[in-house]
């Protein structure tokens, strides 16, 4: 593997809170970035501190097709070169234990390993809004890739929500529910309705506005036309048995 050379602009940019360290979630073990653009990042709430995690797996090679031909690439690194649109007072901080050229510390994330990214902030009321994260990175491989030296990336998918408080939507790690497909474009389906009480099913934006409601529903699922939404992400709140769960989903 090649010594990757960060430049001094890159080891100052990398610094914002360089002192915290995360923890890859062990459940994760196929390469690639997780939270997904279908799952998105949680919730923050005003005056609660906030934390997220990403989770970066980055695998030892890649193959790539050059016209018919396959050309393998093997990863040196991928390394973060930009953030922009953290929320007032955010601010983000890289670990990779697995590096062996890299400083673990300092967003680049050496291939065949598994690092993480901490989001950290303490909003407040006057930070209530949606903030899209524009992220740049940069992958350097071994030999040079033939799309060029590094290869440029923009993750822009990545929205952080601030709301007022959390009883309005609360978001969930685990549901009886099923939203698929997630992305959609067209349809949202909604498995797993019988055998509950259901009192109302919602779908919020990220602003918290009710862009549809369902009160009857006769059957186990419920097919929801979402074509009048615009792009970005939202949340299916069903009301039932006297409990509420917020499932997100992505309008492609």
């Amino acid at each position: 593997m090649k010594r990757l050379l960060l430049s001094a602009s890159m080891m100052l940019l990398f610094t914002l809170g360089a002192s915290a360290q995360c923890t890859p979630d062990p459940q994760f073990i196929t390469p690639g970035v997780y939270p997904d653009s279908a799952t998105g990042l949680s919730v923050a709430y005003a005056n609660q501190p906030y934390i997220e995690t990403i989770t970066i797996l980055v695998p030892i090679d890649t193959t790539i097709m050059i016209g018919p031909i396959p050309f393998t690439l093997v990863f040196d690194s991928v390394v973060v070169t930009d953030w922009q649109g953290l929320p007032p007072g955010f601010t983000y901080s890289c670990y990779d234990a697995g590096n062996t050229t890299s400083p673990v510390d300092q967003c680049a994330f050496e291939g065949n390993t598994a690092g993480c990214i901490s989001i950290t902030g303490n909003p407040t009321t006057n930070d209530v809004g949606s903030y899209q994260q524009i992220i740049t990175t940069q992958t350097y491989s071994t030999p040079n890739s033939p799309l060029g030296e590094p290869t440029e990336t923009i993750v822009d998918y990545y929205y952080i929500q601030v709301m007022e408080d959390n009883s309005g939507i609360a978001t969930i790690t685990t549901s009886k529910f099923l939203v698929y497909p997630n992305p959609a474009k067209e349809m949202v389906t909604i498995n797993g309705l019988n055998d509950i009480e259901l009192s109302l099913i919602s779908v919020l934006d990220m602003n918290g506005k009710v862009h549809a409601s369902y009160s009857e529903v006769n059957s186990g699922s419920l097919d929801m036309n979402i074509q009048h939404l615009e792009s970005g992400m939202y949340f299916v709140k069903i009301d039932y048995n006297g409990v509420s769960e917020t499932i997100k989903f992505v309008k492609e």
